[in-house]
């Protein structure tokens, strides 16, 4: 995280009362300096939050919509505090995990006590609560870079499935003439998609699959509301970025790479870019408490897998699209 800080965690965290959630909503961080997610500098902002559940994700962080305990085993040092100190009995009690989980999620209800008492942060709450306010005056902080080029990306998580919080900060932005984006993967009502368009200057719109019983057992929910809100935003007229995540075992085989183009190009949708499947966040999973079904498919980062991306490419541009690097 950079200039906005994670508030320490106190003893009455999850009692205060809830303000606005058009001023205030829940992150798991802000990163500084991207150039993946829009145009130009970006300043990423990652909602928590998400109705999706993705057998690939690589924030698994961001999927509850409230803080959550999360384990670094590095920084454990087997004093035994945490045990003491939880009152639901979820902590493991082999001090020498091995590869068993930290934390048993079927007890835990991420009171956040454990966290409070441990000494070394091996144990920390991962979310917390933030406003507008302090959102948009870190933000400000790098307007040098968005002068000529960058902006504010949300992201996530679904930045939408907090839409009064989003749709503020979206506002804000545009407001003080600052380029916004939004990332989201579309299976929200259209009424929350279509309120923020008018300060929205970029729709990043993620497309997994075009086939609904395939989607619904890869993501959880089927994809027939996500296709009728690209069609409708299809309309608009909205500049629109489709980015289609390349995930082995769903939809990198050419068949379904030719479908999912077919059904984009009914939306008149001019650029597409691509998310090929990484490893990179397999570590957090354990962290969570969280098994990983992933856990064996390769990346297509390798140079080896590399040639899926590079066909995905050539099938798209055969289209017409405009891909982004």
């Amino acid at each position: 995280m950079s200039g906005l800080e994670r508030p320490s965690v106190d003893e009455g965290w999850r009692n205060r009362e809830k303000p606005s959630a058009d001023t205030h909503g829940v992150l798991f961080d802000i990163q500084g300096y991207s150039i993946d997610d829009g145009p130009g500098i970006r300043k990423l902002i990652f909602l928590k939050g998400c109705n999706l559940r993705c057998a690939w994700c690589s924030n698994p962080e961001s999927q509850k919509f409230t803080p959550e305990v999360e384990f670094f085993p590095q920084k454990c040092i087997r004093c035994g505090l945490c045990l003491e100190t939880c009152p639901k009995d979820a902590i493991n009690k082999k001090l020498s995990l091995g590869e068993d989980f930290k934390i048993d999620r079927s007890r835990c209800d991420d009171c956040g006590q454990c966290a409070i008492r441990c000494t070394t942060g091996a144990l920390r709450i991962v979310g917390y609560e933030a406003g507008v306010d302090e959102i948009i005056e870190e933000v400000e902080k790098d307007r040098s870079y968005y002068r000529n080029s960058g902006g504010v990306t949300l992201s996530g998580g679904e930045p939408l499935a907090q839409p009064r919080f989003a749709l503020e900060i979206l506002k804000r932005c545009f407001e003080l003439n600052i380029h916004t984006a939004i990332e989201t993967a579309g299976c929200v009502p259209w009424a929350d998609l279509e309120a923020v368009i008018p300060v929205t200057d970029l729709i990043i719109f993620d497309v997994k699959h075009w086939d609904e019983k395939i989607h619904q057992r890869m993501t959880g929910k089927s994809n027939r509301r996500i296709l009728q809100n690209l069609n409708r935003l299809s309309k608009t007229g909205k500049e629109t970025l489709v980015r289609i995540p390349l995930i082995p075992g769903f939809n990198v085989e050419p068949e379904s790479l030719i479908q999912i183009a077919k059904l984009v190009k009914e939306n008149n949708v001019k650029n597409v870019g691509f998310l090929p499947f990484h490893q990179l966040g397999k570590i957090k999973y354990h962290r969570l408490s969280m098994e990983y079904s992933y856990e064996n498919f390769p990346s297509l980062l390798s140079v080896r897998e590399s040639r899926k991306l590079i066909e995905a490419k050539r099938i798209f541009a055969g289209f017409g699209f405009n891909i982004q690097e």
